[in-house]
């Protein structure tokens, strides 16, 4: 017994230490990337506005979204949930605006269907926004430039569904599930860790959620987070995203 459990143990800190090292790695990819570009601007060769600019902004988005899920595993494997009433509408208006930067970075448009300004859900804010990020994110990372990502939310069956549909082209059936950490990817760019899905689904399922995906071949794929409906919901917000 003493035998197994020093085996054990020395098994995970095996698997600590190598997700550890593949997440440094990723920080130091985006971190170095992004100082080549700040160097490339900053001797004034090239424009802020250009492509080395819209690298920079790739880099330090991508950087802050691996962060921020970083942080919402760390808070989702210690079950430091803080759940409140959340309009869905503001919640949804204030990730617009990191949202809208990723896609001109990518050369994508976000489309944001209407939505209810009585809509609310039952949720922590911070590991929604964490999950819903890494959707939108893998939303603009494989869908082809010129492409469209479309974010909506609606109540259903007592339930707040937030759909976000990509233009990916669909997941082949040869990929396997898309939420399996460090699985294979779609698309060509194969950048990232592949923990994006996995973190998502497990921020959402904390919050007595889900996350799917329905895929659509082809063209692409919807991935839905499910989170409790607000028992009671807040005022209504004076406008709807469109």
């Amino acid at each position: 017994m003493t035998e197994h459990a020093r085996l054990t143990a020395a098994s995970q800190l095996s698997d600590e230490l190598e997700r550890i090292g593949r997440l440094m790695h990723e920080v130091r990819n985006n971190l170095n990337t992004s100082l080549i570009a700040f160097d490339v601007l900053k001797r004034g060769t090239v424009g802020v506005g250009g492509s080395t600019g819209a690298v920079l902004g790739r880099s330090l988005v991508s950087m802050r979204t691996f962060v921020d899920s970083t942080l919402a595993d760390i808070r989702t494997a210690a079950s430091h949930h803080r759940p409140e009433n959340v309009s869905v509408l503001t919640f949804l208006s204030e990730v617009e605006i990191a949202a809208r930067l990723h896609a001109d970075y990518s050369g994508l448009k976000l489309v944001i269907d209407p939505i209810a300004p009585t809509l609310t859900a039952r949720v922590d804010p911070q590991l929604l926004e964490s999950a819903l990020m890494n959707l939108l994110t893998n939303g603009f990372k494989f869908t082809r430039e010129g492409g469209s990502v479309t974010l909506r939310a609606r109540e259903q069956d007592g339930k707040v569904r937030i759909e976000v549909e990509d233009q990916c082209g669909g997941i082949p059936d040869t990929k396997g599930d898309p939420f399996r950490p460090f699985g294979d990817r779609r698309g060509k760019d194969r950048t990232g860790l592949g923990l994006g899905l996995s973190i998502a689904r497990k921020a959402v399922r904390a919050q007595n959620g889900d996350v799917t995906v329905r895929n659509l071949p082809g063209q692409g794929c919807v991935f839905t987070i499910e989170v409790p409906l607000a028992t009671e919901n807040l005022a209504a917000a004076p406008a709807a995203v469109v």
